[in-house]
């Protein structure tokens, strides 16, 4: 059994706690989620407007970017209360790589030179003779040399909006007397 009185708890093993500092030590920091700083404790203004940071190592400090000490923006100016315009322009420019098409890649065609023609002597003011044939198919052209396709777009402007509006709550920092 323990026994509470003015002057610490009397522990029934015969151990007694006679300071609140063997509870929590003298200077300790801590955060509350309260209005006001609970009695014994003293509330600290030294940061405001700061969102809180959890780390794996070494707590205490303060920065912003993850470099230490002063300096950023505060809390309300990054995260402001109203979405957050954003305009500015992009624009591009440069070619397409050099490009020989292939016989592969060409469609299936041909180039003939006409069509057959079917003349007959003795037709009023016609003379010659009959032919069939289709005329001659015409040769290659072309020299088989690349090319590219160059861009110069102009500048296209953008505007929108992003929305940084994060959910927070707001904290105390609190020294113990």
């Amino acid at each position: 059994m323990s026994v509470l009185n003015v002057d610490g708890i009397n522990f029934s093993d015969g151990t007694s706690l006679l300071s609140k500092y063997g509870i929590i030590p003298q200077n300790s920091v801590s955060v509350f989620y309260q209005a006001a700083a609970p009695t014994g404790w003293t509330k600290l203004t030294t940061h405001d407007n700061k969102a809180l940071r959890v780390v794996s190592g070494t707590g205490g400090g303060f920065g912003s970017g993850g470099t230490s000490g002063p300096g950023g923006s505060n809390f309300t100016t990054v995260f402001p209360n109203s979405p957050k315009p954003i305009t500015g322009s992009v624009s591009s420019a440069g070619s397409v790589g050099d490009t020989t098409l292939t016989l592969a890649q060409l469609p299936s065609h041909a180039h003939a030179a006409g069509t057959a023609v079917n003349v007959r002597p003795g037709t009023p003011s016609i003379s010659g003779r009959a032919t069939d044939a289709a005329g001659p198919a015409t040769g290659p052209a072309g020299g088989g040399q690349a090319h590219t396709h160059p861009f110069n777009p102009s500048p296209s402007p953008f505007s929108t909006s992003i929305d940084l509006r994060v959910q927070y709550i707001d904290v105390i920092i609190c020294r113990f007397n």
